[in-house]
């Protein structure tokens, strides 16, 4: 009889930690109305342009601009495959990292496009062709103006979902979505509010402004946490709004799949593990021994991983060999040389330029 009432009790509190839980994840992805501060006019006219910017064997690059919220204008290319059918294709959205462009996923576009991918890229807000003259930095001391470049992108992104929904070539119910450091932080929030976006990758994010703030060896803020802790407070008090941990539980039912490395001290993993504890099921994470930037022995294991889940999400059929699928057909040895010597390059490049636009970025500031 003992044993019976302790199982039922252990059954109970099970059931109230469960319950609990649910509340907990429930209640933060509520904490904000998604509507009042990402939401848009969604009748306002895009007006697109579109010019053919660029063109090669595999894909078509197309320069594109259309109009957000706040009288803004986005920069965007929309690459698409060269030798494609009728048959519509997914897209995934490309988002580059702090200090990067549209061009920083350009080491993809010929295997995604060949693997049968459209793909969009935006300048976030103060990056690429929208960057102000200043060298005020993105993350500065001004958390206003660093909410609301956020909210500016995450608008932005929404309303290039509304323009690849107008084009034929596009099927609008197949829409991915790979970010990188502050393009998988905008990706929380993009993919959390807006029910459009499939099985999000989130790569080297973290979540939690007070983490990133005192922690990150990026952050402007380490000696205001210290000095100055009522700015910090205000500061802290300014961003929450726009903390990944507030919006990245509203992903689900949707996956979402995290890689992150377990020496980051850009993105520190003690933010990595908080942006991962806010997500709800399903999801996935993937861990890599390094910082910021994977170390060359791990390149093509994080390629793997995000072409397989591509693959399965958007295409709805797994690859096992991952990134090998997205290979070349070569008919000759030759050919596959001349491939491995065209993009092995450009994937070292890549991950360097990852790496120096980061402190590139905010050097200015550290003079």
């Amino acid at each position: 009889m003992r044993n019976g009432w302790r199982i039922s009790i252990l059954g109970w509190l099970t059931v109230v930690l469960t319950l609990a839980s649910c509340t907990q994840a429930q209640n933060s992805a509520s904490k904000y109305d998604a509507d009042l501060i990402f939401g848009y006019d969604k009748t306002l006219p895009l007006s697109p342009q579109e010019t053919l910017a660029e063109e090669t064997a595999q894909y078509q690059v197309y320069k594109v601009t259309y109009r957000s919220a706040r009288d803004q204008r986005v920069p965007a290319f929309l690459i698409l495959p060269k030798n494609r059918g009728e048959e519509r294709l997914p897209c995934v959205i490309l988002m580059h990292g702090l200090g990067g462009d549209k061009r920083m996923f350009q080491m993809l576009w010929g295997p995604l496009t060949q693997a049968g991918y459209a793909l969009f890229a935006i300048d976030a807000q103060y990056h690429g062709e929208r960057r102000p003259n200043d060298d005020i930095p993105f993350f500065g001391m001004y958390p206003y103006r660093a909410r609301d470049a956020l909210i500016q992108t995450v608008i932005d992104l929404r309303r290039g979902v509304d323009y690849l929904q107008t084009r034929k070539e596009i099927d609008p119910d197949k829409i991915g979505y790979i970010g990188a450091s502050m393009g998988g932080i905008i990706g929380s929030m993009f993919a959390g509010v807006d029910e459009r976006v499939k099985a999000p990758v989130l790569l080297v994010a973290g979540g939690d402004w007070k983490i990133l703030m005192e922690k990150s060896t990026l952050s402007m803020w380490r000696d205001a946490a210290k000095n100055n802790p009522k700015q910090m407070e205000e500061a802290l008090r300014v961003m929450d709004v726009v903390d990944p941990v507030n919006w990245v539980g509203r992903i689900a039912p949707r996956p979402v799949l995290f890689i992150n490395g377990d020496a980051d001290d850009v993105v520190p993993v003690e933010s990595n593990k908080a942006l991962h504890n806010a997500a709800r099921e399903p999801k996935k994470v993937v861990w890599y021994k390094g910082g910021h930037v994977p170390p060359p022995s791990d390149w093509f294991t994080v390629i793997g991983e995000v072409t397989r889940w591509l693959d399965t999400h958007l295409k709805g059929k797994q690859s096992a060999s991952g990134w090998r699928s997205w290979l070349p057909r070569a008919r000759s040895w030759r050919e596959l040389t001349d491939w491995a010597a065209a993009y092995a390059p450009l994937l070292s490049a890549f991950f360097r330029e990852f790496a120096a636009s980061l402190r590139a970025y905010l050097a200015p500031t550290m003079r």
